[in-house]
């Protein structure tokens, strides 16, 4: 059954500062559909999205659906044959990849309408606000979870993702936001791209599966060494375990330019980044080209199925506890 989207309910948010910087916030999926940095004089955009809801919804693009820019939920990532554990039992998930779950089912976070709670707008800062209800069963998983995601456009080019999370019975929330970033001045893809990541250690993949191994071996050695910068290999797809203290800088990304940078932190336990060589061939009228490694993923995040693996760090949720993560992404200029 097609599912119907009902575009009465959108609201576009845009924030800016006062340096020219914009970020355009969507509530249906929270999607980021915009981040415009002034560079040499002209507005450049950061990230792969369409300027239209009706792109965002049609048939063609949710075939080979890449959460273009928007939250995922309940659950980041992928869960083998959509069983989770909770205090020991066992939960069926809804499978919408085959026999795993991805992102949080057929409905996800990305998905849905989101309530619009706060806009805030000062001379220093501006946000937004949304809410989300997930009510219990939706894909599966058990409770009701309530979800605010605000979005913080700071005068230093600082973009500031904050999760916060409460549940009336225990389950599992690990959001993530799905944003493509593509710095580049010209229409090209990313792999003339510098990448460096803070990290020493990462998530091996389940071959067929795509779901973790629950090893966490050294880079040292592998395509995925990213410690001293490297161009961004076309089939990186990879957790990052963050060993560093949160206010310290995990990930850089420097535009094939060489003229703007963007900067990575957060107080997730991973970095997942992909850099996105299964992209669908799309061409948005007047914005850049979505196809393969033209845009790259910063999924700051909890551990993928890790539920399975007790070495990783918690996912599960309970009543009375609160979920609190942030992710920032800092826009520098070099030339």
């Amino acid at each position: 059954m097609k599912k119907e989207y009902h575009k009465e309910k959108l609201q576009t948010i845009v924030l800016s500062n006062k340096g020219g910087m914009e970020v355009t916030v969507l509530n249906f999926g929270g999607v980021i559909s915009s981040i415009k940095v002034p560079v040499k004089g002209k507005k450049v955009e950061c990230v792969l999205g369409f300027d239209t809801f009706e792109e965002y919804v049609s048939e063609a693009y949710r075939k080979e659906y890449p959460y273009l820019g928007a939250i995922i939920g309940r659950n980041a990532g992928r869960i083998k044959y959509g069983k989770a554990i909770i205090d020991g039992k066992e939960i069926q998930l809804n499978c919408n990849l085959g026999e795993n779950q991805i992102h949080g089912g057929s409905v996800g976070f990305d998905s849905v309408f989101w309530d619009v709670v706060a806009v805030n707008r000062g001379d220093d800062n501006s946000s937004v606000t949304l809410q989300y209800v997930s009510k219990d069963g939706e894909e599966g998983y058990p409770g009701e979870v309530t979800v605010r995601v605000t979005y913080t456009l700071t005068s230093d080019n600082r973009l500031r993702i904050d999760y916060h999370g409460i549940t009336d019975a225990p389950t599992i929330l690990n959001l993530t936001q799905h944003t493509y970033f593509n710095l580049n001045e010209s229409n090209t893809d990313v792999l003339n791209n510098t990448l460096q990541i803070k990290a020493h250690k990462y998530v091996p993949l389940e071959e067929g599966f795509f779901t973790p191994t629950g090893e966490r071996p050294p880079v040292a050695g592998t395509r995925l060494d990213y410690r001293k910068g490297q161009k961004v290999y076309a089939h990186t797809d990879n957790s990052f375990v963050r060993e560093i203290p949160s206010e310290e800088v995990m990930a850089t990304l420097t535009n094939g330019e060489g003229s703007l940078a963007m900067e990575v932190r957060t107080n997730h336990p991973v970095l997942h980044i992909y850099a996105g060589y299964y992209l669908p061939e799309l061409q948005p009228p007047h914005r850049k080209t979505v196809g393969q490694n033209r845009g790259i993923c910063f999924e700051a995040q909890g551990y993928a199925d890790a539920t399975k693996h007790p070495q990783f760090n918690n996912v599960v949720l309970r009543p009375k506890e609160e979920y609190n993560f942030f992710t920032e992404f800092k826009f520098i200029h070099l030339s």
